[in-house]
């Protein structure tokens, strides 16, 4: 794996520095005789996913979202170079580049493998609808309509959990745990614990809080109508992609069989990363991020 013999380097879309970023890697790798090609289309990377060994993607945690499914499936490890403000994800930033690219070929980085979620959908008679996807961070079933709740009932191994009278329920990973359902008041779970996060959006009944399930937990989500009236409903992965929900049909996830390989430098901490980008006691914050 180390050191890489050809990166993608994926730029899907323009934004301050990105141009000054993408040069100074395409330098650093050249100086370790690593050969690399600029991907700026999805198109592109799905042509080019069996002739790359790595993948490094330019912006922020969303970057590399978009492409974490693609990468997990062809098992090509990802490193994210951090454009953007958060970035729990990424490995580096712009300043940090050279440094990084020294550490990788040398072999002087951490591998960190993260679990994804899979989804399929089974309309009423229990027929399979579309392909299965790939969550990174979450599955989150939503209301469509602004105003109304609506009720999904949660099945775990086949036995009710609970029927959620909310704006909808999110299903996460560890991962996932620092994004769309710490917002909705999950917990944060360490990358490597094996669970799975059931959470609310905006619980009708105060009661109604986050369960932390093992994740080799079956998970069924399904919309219900409420006296009568059926409240329309789309369901997301990772916030990138919606999809209709009709009346009868239900959502089954489970942990994915692939896994997301991340490339980091090594002595990266999960302590450290949240006080930093959480900004609790003892986290160090630059001047420009006053």
């Amino acid at each position: 794996m180390f050191p890489p013999k050809s990166v993608g380097l994926v730029v899907l879309m323009q934004k301050k520095g990105t141009a000054s970023a993408v040069d100074r890697m395409q330098k650093a790798l050249d100086r370790h005789h690593v050969a690399c090609k600029v991907i700026d289309r999805y198109d592109q990377l799905v042509h080019h996913m069996d002739s790359v060994d790595m993948l490094m993607t330019f912006g922020g945690d969303g970057t590399m979202l978009s492409v974490s499914s693609l990468a997990a499936m062809h098992h090509v490890p990802l490193v994210g170079i951090n454009l953007g403000r958060l970035g729990f994800l990424t490995a580096c930033s712009v300043d940090e580049i050279d440094d990084f690219v020294e550490d990788l070929c040398a072999g002087r980085v951490d591998i960190d493998e993260r679990n994804l979620l899979e989804v399929v959908r089974f309309n009423e008679g229990g027929c399979l609808i579309g392909e299965k996807k790939l969550a990174l961070n979450e599955i989150s079933l939503l209301r469509a309509q602004s105003g109304k709740m609506v009720d999904v009932d949660a099945k775990v191994d086949g036995v009710l959990l609970n029927r959620y009278h909310a704006d909808g329920v999110l299903v996460s990973t560890p991962t996932g745990s620092t994004a769309y359902s710490l917002s909705a008041g999950g917990p944060l779970v360490w990358p490597a614990a094996a669970v799975i996060c059931v959470t609310p959006i905006c619980p009708h009944s105060l009661t109604n809080r986050s369960v932390v399930l093992p994740d080799s937990s079956h998970i069924v989500l399904k919309p219900k109508e409420r006296r009568g009236r059926y409240d329309s409903m789309i369901f997301s992965v990772d916030g990138r992609s919606t999809y209709e929900m009709e009346v009868g049909e239900s959502l089954h996830i489970k942990k994915a069989d692939q896994v997301l390989v991340l490339v980091h430098r090594k002595g990266k901490n999960f302590s450290e990363l949240l006080r930093a980008k959480l900004r609790w006691q003892g986290a160090e914050i630059g001047e420009d991020d006053e």
